[in-house]
């Protein structure tokens, strides 16, 4: 064998190696091709496997920012409620088999999360608030078991609170529903004197930006979509809000879908009705917010400055003081500001909606 003959065949074996490691078949090279044929063959190969791994990279670095990406825009409550979840397992089993409802309050309120995850997150701010009320009495210097004590009913409270969440969350959406309805039903109305039908005027309101009201028209065209009537959507729409002015327009939607009827006459009618409401619930609450002006300029200005007056003619009269300093000041400073944190309260309480 001449050396020729050697150097081919020392080269034939090297490239049967390369194309081994870069998992290529060999017959990818055949064997009638030259030497130089061999070698550019074998450097297109080399450069095909390099490009395979660079993409290959690349694809993996993609994947992992997307799933960063989708981590980052879950909020915060979703991912310290998973992390509780993952760490607190059995007590968040035990509490979600004794909590009743919630699964109900969540649906109304909109919330996303499963029942499981909400009692977690219950049990995260539960512990948060205990932790921080325990030391806010060890900060002020309180005895240990009273600063136990703090720490127990902080985790009552925060718990307490944390249940009727979804309840308060759904109240503010029926305020918010009930809001926007005369705008929302002015919407539907005009769609439908256009020619318009009733499931297009829906998906018009539920991608319009109305707030909690396109969310409930959403769910509502979810559920159409997945086989529920239109009937039932709508009576489930009902259902969730649980308010009079709701199932009003959704029983005056169904007479007139089922027996016939202007249907955009009607929805204009309850438009100005709604509208009508409101503005003779908005005089009245005029004029309760004029008898309450007085009140509350009474308790912030002249009942303190009267207080203040009394303290000292009753301290000259005694010739010594009649109450601690400490005990004036934390009046001052909290009673009478309290005293008219509640009174604001109660107007916006009462403010139409």
């Amino acid at each position: 064998m001449g050396i020729k003959e050697k150097i081919l065949k020392f080269i034939e074996r090297l490239g049967e190696k390369t194309i081994e490691v870069s998992e290529r078949p060999i017959s990818r090279i055949p064997k009638t091709l030259t030497l130089q044929e061999r070698l550019q063959l074998l450097k297109k190969l080399q450069e095909e496997v390099s490009q395979e791994r660079e993409e290959k990279y690349e694809k993996e670095l993609e994947e992992i920012v997307e799933w960063r990406k989708r981590e980052l825009e879950e909020s915060f409550t979703h991912r310290f409620s998973e992390f509780m979840l993952r760490h607190f397992r059995g007590p968040v089993e035990s509490f979600t088999k004794s909590l009743k409802g919630l699964d109900y309050d969540l649906v109304r309120a909109n919330i996303k999360m499963s029942k499981e995850q909400f009692v977690a997150l219950m049990l995260g701010v539960s512990i948060f608030t205990a932790i921080f009320a325990f030391l806010m009495g060890v900060l002020l210097l309180m005895p240990a078991d009273i600063s136990l004590m703090l720490g127990i009913l902080g985790f009552i409270g925060g718990f307490l609170y944390m249940r009727n969440y979804p309840r308060i969350v759904w109240r503010r959406r029926v305020v918010e529903v009930e809001k926007a309805l005369p705008y929302v039903l002015r919407h539907m109305a005009s769609l439908l004197s256009a020619g318009v039908g009733i499931a297009e005027a829906m998906v018009s309101v539920a991608n319009a930006d109305y707030g909690p009201i396109s969310e409930e028209f959403d769910l509502m065209i979810r559920d159409m979509h997945g086989g529920t009537s239109f009937e039932d959507a709508l009576m489930r729409f009902e259902e969730r809000m649980a308010s009079e002015n709701v199932s009003r327009v959704v029983k005056q939607i169904l007479r007139a879908t089922k027996f016939g009827g202007n249907l955009a006459d009607i929805l204009y009618k309850l438009a100005e009705d709604f509208s009508f409401e409101y503005r003779m619930k908005l005089v009245e609450y005029i004029q309760k917010v004029n008898g309450v002006a007085f009140v509350y300029m009474f308790i912030t200005i002249i009942m303190p400055t009267l207080f203040v007056v009394a303290i000292l003619a009753a301290s000259l009269m005694t010739r010594a003081l009649v109450m601690p300093v400490q005990g004036l000041a934390v009046i001052l400073l909290f009673g009478f500001p309290a005293i008219s944190t509640l009174v604001v309260f109660m107007i916006k309480r009462s403010e139409p909606r």
